[in-house]
C-alpha cells in the first residue's frame, strides 16, 4: 500500500475533518429555535411572577431565576432528581396530561418556616440521613403555596400555551413518580430559588409533557400566522374575483314559456305533430341564464341573423 503525501498533489484540496459526535436515536432532539425561545420567555415570566408571589407570602427577599429549558426523556429527568424531596404532581388541565414540580426539602421547609413567622430555620429537616416527612399542617401549607405556583405558571403561559393546572398529589420520594413512561420525552425548565437575602440558591424544576405543549404551541402560533396569511389570501382572491368575474362567459338564451307533457305524450310524438305552446304571442321572450330569468326581450332580426331586443319589464303590457 502506498501513502500519498499531501504535497504530492498540489491541486488537491485537503479534506476537512469535522468532530464526530455520537447520536442516540432514543434521546430527544433539541427544540426548534422558535419554540425554544417562546418557552424560555414564558418560563422567565413564570420566574418573575413566582418571585413576587414568594415575596408577598413569605415577606422575605426571594429570587427565582430561570437557568434553562430543554427536552429529555422522563427517565433521564428522574435520574437528575434527588431520591428525597417535595414533588408536586399536577394536571395541566382537567383530564389533561401530567406535569411535575420538583423542589428540595430544604427549600420547602424554609418557605414554611417563613410562612409561619420564623427566621428560615431548617434544623431538624434531616436527622441521621432521613428527611422529616411533611405533617398535616405542612401539607396544607404546601398545597396553598402550590396553588399560587400553578396559578403563576398558568398566567405566564396564557398567551402561548393556555392551561389550567390543578394540583394532583404531593410526594416526597422520586421513586414513586410514574406519570410518564421512562422513554417518553418531556419538557423540563430548570430554576434556582433563594429564600432570603443571603440564602443559598437551590435548584428546582418544572416538567411539562412535551407533545401536548408543542401541539398547542404550534396551533397557537400557526393560528396567528394563518390568520394573517388567510387575510392576505382573501384580499387577493377578492381582487381577482372582482376583476375576472365580469369577463367570464355565460350561456344566455331567449326562450318561450315552457310546457309540460306526460311521458306517454312525449314518446308518442311523431313527425308532423303540432305542439300548442302556452306562450302568448304578445308576451316577450324570457332572457335566461342558469335557469334564472334576467329580463324580457322581443324577437327580431339583425341583418341576416335572428336577434332579440331587450325590453324593460314594465313594457310587457304595452
Amino acid at each position: 500500500m502506498t501513502v500519498e503525501s499531501p504535497t504530492a498533489a498540489p491541486g488537491r484540496r485537503k479534506r476537512r475533518r469535522g468532530v464526530v459526535t455520537e447520536y442516540d436515536f432514543t434521546r430527544p432532539t433539541a427544540l426548534a429555535r422558535e419554540h425554544s425561545r417562546a418557552l424560555e420567555v414564558s418560563f422567565e415570566a413564570f420566574a418573575r411572577q413566582f418571585s413576587t408571589t414568594l415575596l408577598t407570602r413569605l415577606r422575605q427577599t426571594c429570587t427565582v431565576v430561570s437557568t434553562g429549558v430543554g427536552a429529555r426523556s422522563f427517565e433521564d429527568h428522574l435520574a437528575l432528581q434527588p431520591p428525597l424531596g417535595v414533588f408536586l404532581t399536577f394536571r395541566t388541565e382537567a383530564g389533561g396530561a401530567t406535569g411535575l414540580v420538583a423542589l428540595t426539602t430544604t427549600t420547602v421547609m424554609t418557605a414554611l418556616d417563613f410562612l409561619l413567622g420564623g427566621h428560615g430555620d431548617v434544623e431538624g429537616v434531616v436527622v441521621e440521613g432521613v428527611e422529616r416527612e411533611l405533617s398535616d399542617i405542612d401539607s396544607r401549607l404546601v398545597e396553598s403555596l402550590s396553588a399560587r405556583l400553578l396559578a403563576d405558571l398558568a398566567s405566564a403561559f396564557a398567551g402561548v400555551v393556555p392551561m389550567a393546572p390543578v394540583l394532583a398529589d404531593v410526594d416526597q420520594s422520586s421513586q414513586f413518580l410514574t406519570m410518564a413512561a421512562p422513554a417518553d420525552v418531556v419538557l423540563v425548565a430548570d430554576f434556582t430559588v433563594a429564600l432570603g437575602e443571603e440564602a443559598e440558591a437551590l435548584p428546582f424544576s418544572v416538567m411539562l409533557p412535551l407533545n401536548p405543549v408543542l401541539a398547542r404551541l404550534v396551533e397557537t402560533r400557526g393560528t396567528a400566522e394563518s390568520s394573517e396569511e388567510q387575510r392576505r389570501t382573501a384580499e387577493s382572491a377578492a381582487d381577482v374575483l372582482s376583476r375576472t368575474v365580469p369577463e367570464l362567459p355565460v350561456d344566455v338564451c331567449a326562450r318561450m314559456t315552457p310546457m309540460a307533457l306526460s311521458v306517454q305524450a312525449v314518446t308518442a310524438l311523431s313527425v308532423g305533430d303540432v305542439l300548442h305552446l302556452p306562450h302568448p304571442t304578445a308576451r316577450p321572450l324570457d332572457v335566461v341564464t342558469n335557469d334564472v330569468v334576467l329580463t324580457r326581450a322581443v324577437p327580431g332580426t339583425s341583418g341576416t341573423r335572428l336577434a332579440c331586443l331587450v325590453v324593460n319589464p314594465d313594457e310587457e303590457t304595452r
